[in-house]
C-alpha cells in the first residue's frame, strides 16, 4: 500500500486505481463482491483514510509484520494511511492498531477454490 501511495503522489498513478487494485481485484477476486471492495449501500463500511501530504522515510523498526523488515529501508515515501475502519469500526491510525477484536471470516468462492 504504502508504495501505490507513494506512486499515486507523485502522478504515476491515479488514487482510483490504487483503490481498485488492493480493494476491487482481491474482493473480486476472492467472491466477496459486493459486500466488500466498494462503497455502497448493503456493503460493508470497510474505509481507509489517505493523508497524501505526509513525508516520511521507511524504516525496518516501523515494519508490523514477522519479517520486521522491508527491502525499501531508506526510501523516502510521499502519502500514509492515517485510519482504517472495519465495519465502520476504527481500527487503525497511522499505521498503529487499536487493538480491536472485529475481524469475522467470510468465506468466499475464491477462497474456497484455493485452499
Amino acid at each position: 500500500m504504502t508504495l501505490l501511495l507513494d506512486a499515486a503522489a507523485r502522478g504515476h498513478l491515479g488514487y482510483e486505481d490504487v483503490a481498485r487494485v488492493y480493494s476491487e481485484s482481491p474482493a473480486r477476486t476472492y467472491g466477496l463482491w459486493p459486500r466488500k471492495g466498494r462503497l455502497a449501500v448493503g456493503s460493508d463500511a470497510d474505509l481507509v483514510l489517505v493523508d497524501p501530504s505526509v513525508k516520511r522515510t521507511l524504516r525496518n523498526a516501523d515494519v508490523l509484520s514477522k519479517a520486521g523488515w522491508t527491502p525499501f529501508d531508506g526510501r523516502e515515501v510521499l502519502g500514509q494511511v492515517a485510519r482504517t475502519y472495519l465495519r465502520s469500526e476504527l481500527v487503525a491510525e497511522y499505521g498503529k492498531p487499536l487493538h480491536v477484536a472485529s475481524g469475522r471470516f467470510l468465506p468466499g468462492a475464491g477462497a474456497l477454490a484455493r485452499t
